[in-house]
């Protein structure tokens, strides 16, 4: 069975989002979701867990917000690893 995921088109930047949207416009209709880092229910769709932080990898080029998946960024590129 196909399962489809609901996309939004994030209005700052056009980019199609899936779930909660980019950080930098975040859909709250969808209600709360589970975190899957801490797994408490949250409401907050930019939500940071302590456990979250060890697993953020990249930041937005047009925003500066941080995240574990590059697809919650507009413009996502790679934090630099030193």
């Amino acid at each position: 069975m196909t399962e489809y995921v609901q996309t939004f088109k994030c209005p700052e930047c056009g980019i199609l989002a899936s779930g909660h949207g980019h950080l930098c416009h975040p859909n709250s209709d969808l209600g709360p979701y589970t975190c899957e880092f801490c797994e408490k229910e949250v409401d907050d769709p930019r939500h940071v867990c302590t456990k979250m932080l060890d697993s953020m990898e990249y930041i937005c080029r047009k925003c500066g917000r941080i995240a574990v998946y590059d697809t919650l960024l507009c413009e996502p590129e790679l934090i630099a690893q030193d």
